[in-house]
């Protein structure tokens, strides 16, 4: 079996390609075969995601956008929550970017959705979310993760802080007016027995 090796391909070298075998004579029988071959230009890194935050509160809005590196062809976007495709409701499909240079393909997708309490799973509550840049029928996949926190804990425990430090920073003036009139009572007390 022979091999033949094709070296600084470009995306203009995809096409139809033909492999033929012949005999010597005197009958000179040839067969061929054809395939077609297409050139692929890989990402050259995972989908960049963007406007996400780290930590959320149950109620709260979180919306971002993903954006996949140069590749060819276009790559199919998709988010995942917690490993179940996002509908098409809570995604937002931006243009086609098309890069001079191939020409490459970049493309942006943007997620949007209310975080509801079952969001945040497992024993640290956490929320998954996944950019998903795919080529080829999926077969060949980028991913970008991010874990989202829960700002239930650390939110009610700031808000417990803080009713603390306005507690004791709290002045209370009824309280105040009658230790100074204890005080200017007692100092008044004192000067007339020191006087007579």
């Amino acid at each position: 079996m022979r091999k033949i090796t094709l070296s600084n391909l470009t995306l203009q070298t995809s096409g139809i390609y033909r492999c033929e075998v012949s005999t010597d004579g005197p009958k000179f029988e040839m067969v061929f075969k054809s395939a077609n071959m297409n050139v692929l230009a890989y990402p050259e890194e995972n989908p960049l995601i963007e406007g996400v935050l780290n930590r959320y509160a149950v109620g709260d809005l979180l919306s971002g956008n993903c954006t996949s590196s140069k590749s060819y062809p276009q790559p199919l976007m998709t988010w995942y929550v917690n490993g179940v495709q996002a509908s098409n409701n809570q995604m937002e499909n931006y243009p086609v970017m098309v890069n001079p240079e191939g020409p490459l393909y970049s493309k942006a997708v943007g997620i949007r959705f209310k975080v509801e309490k079952d969001h945040f799973q497992g024993p640290n509550e956490e929320l998954d979310l996944i950019c998903e840049a795919s080529l080829i029928q999926e077969q060949l996949k980028w991913r970008k993760m991010i874990v989202i926190q829960s700002l239930t804990q650390s939110y009610t425990e700031n808000m417990f802080l803080e009713k603390y430090r306005n507690n004791i920073n709290t002045i209370y003036p009824g309280k105040h007016t009658s230790i100074l009139v204890a005080l200017f009572v007692a100092s008044f007390t004192h000067m007339i027995v020191h006087e007579t």
